[in-house]
């Protein structure tokens, strides 16, 4: 039996914060790699090392995209999962629609956040080549919707069972 179980509004909004935080950390390491590679190569370093440091600059937005939606999606499943485990009245089934609006409205406001850091002509570049990650980001609202909806379908239609109680 699970102990205060509190519902998932905190769950979306620590996932909202979480990923909102962390897209920006991975823009801002594109860059940094960026920079450093750029004056790696301005160097008197020999060419097999300004040649690795090249190819790690070029992994370096490949990995952390897929990285990314690897977090987006197991953190997805998770709050998934977590409210399977919630026990909950149909009754209560617009309550949570309502809830489920205003969480929407406060993941609108960190979709725009990212929208108004991304347009930044210092980061739009970086930002603009982590292509999947990019595109969750401008579709935020979109996934989260999504994501909000199949919780909401494991939230009520569960099966009561003793065993997840």
């Amino acid at each position: 039996m699970l102990k205060n179980k509190k519902g998932y509004v905190q769950d979306f909004l620590f996932f909202g914060i979480i990923i909102f935080v962390f897209i920006i950390i991975i823009v801002m390491g594109a860059r940094l790699s960026d920079d450093m590679n750029t004056n790696y190569q301005n160097s008197s370093a020999s060419t097999e090392a300004k040649a690795i440091s090249q190819g790690l600059a070029d992994r370096f937005v490949t990995v952390f995209d897929w990285i990314f939606l690897s977090v987006f999606v197991l953190f997805g499943l998770a709050i998934i999962a977590s409210m399977f485990m919630l026990d909950t009245n149909p009754v209560l089934f617009f309550v949570v629609i309502i809830i489920f609006g205003f969480i929407i409205i406060v993941m609108a406001i960190i979709g725009n956040a990212y929208e108004a850091f991304s347009d930044n002509t210092a980061v739009s570049g970086y930002a603009s080549s982590l292509t999947v990650s990019d595109w969750l980001m401008t579709h935020w609202v979109f996934s989260v919707m999504v994501l909000g909806f199949m919780g909401i379908i494991a939230l009520f239609a569960k099966m009561r069972m003793s065993s997840f109680r």
